[in-house]
């Protein structure tokens, strides 16, 4: 049970990011790039830092966002919600069980996942095998995705947050990933490691596509 402090302090947090994410939102040109909305359901991978790629995934209704029940978790589901994703509170970790019931309840119902690999809180840009456990137990794939922008702010913090403000907000969306219900635990960890090569290869591939769109020299997030 929240206190009213507690309460007040989500309320306008929720309110605030909503507000200013919606507004960067709207000054965005959004370009998916090889998404198959066909290709349904799936289990979306992508960094904590860059889930506003998920902007380029429609509709939005049909993608669940796994987010933790702490109080920053609460922000987030609100301003998820209010941005029209659909939401599953809980995370692998912690109440893990009743999180992942949830999850695969969710695909077989014909709905979306999405999954922060590296969260909920990191090491950055280290996929944890959570999402291949899923993928195996549900027999879904996973389409690992990652955006690009020229012009974005990138938080100071642990996730390296990334806002994209006034900019063509690319997301390029990486072939499925099927993994066989039958692995070893030495397997789960190949598979691990190759989502989390394939999120690197797509960074590149959608740092290039926007800095060859504005024929610029780009850096690498």
């Amino acid at each position: 049970m929240r206190t009213f402090k507690e309460e007040l302090k989500i309320s306008l947090a929720s309110s605030i990011g909503f507000l200013g994410l919606k507004g960067a939102e709207i000054s965005l040109n959004l370009v998916p790039v090889n998404f198959n909305p066909q290709l349904s359901p799936v289990i979306f991978a992508v960094w904590h830092g860059s889930q506003l790629g998920l902007a380029n995934v429609s509709p939005r209704r049909d993608t669940h966002l796994l987010i933790s029940r702490s109080n920053d978790g609460e922000v987030i589901a609100r301003i998820s919600s209010k941005l029209g994703y659909s939401t599953i509170r809980g995370s692998m970790g912690r109440g893990g069980t009743e999180a992942l019931r949830t999850i695969l309840r969710t695909l077989r119902e014909g709905k979306n996942i999405a999954y922060t690999v590296d969260g909920p809180r990191g090491p950055v840009y280290k996929v944890k095998s959570g999402i291949i456990k899923i993928a195996q137990m549900s027999q879904k794939p996973i389409v690992p995705l990652v955006p690009a922008g020229t012009r974005k702010l990138v938080a100071n913090s642990w996730d390296k947050y990334q806002i994209p403000l006034f900019t063509k907000w690319i997301t390029v969306f990486g072939d499925p990933i099927y993994v066989p219900k039958d692995i070893n635990d030495d397997e789960v960890e190949q598979y691990r490691l190759a989502l989390e090569n394939k999120l690197f290869e797509l960074r590149d591939q959608a740092e290039s596509l926007i800095c060859k769109d504005k024929a610029l020299i780009c850096k690498g997030v």
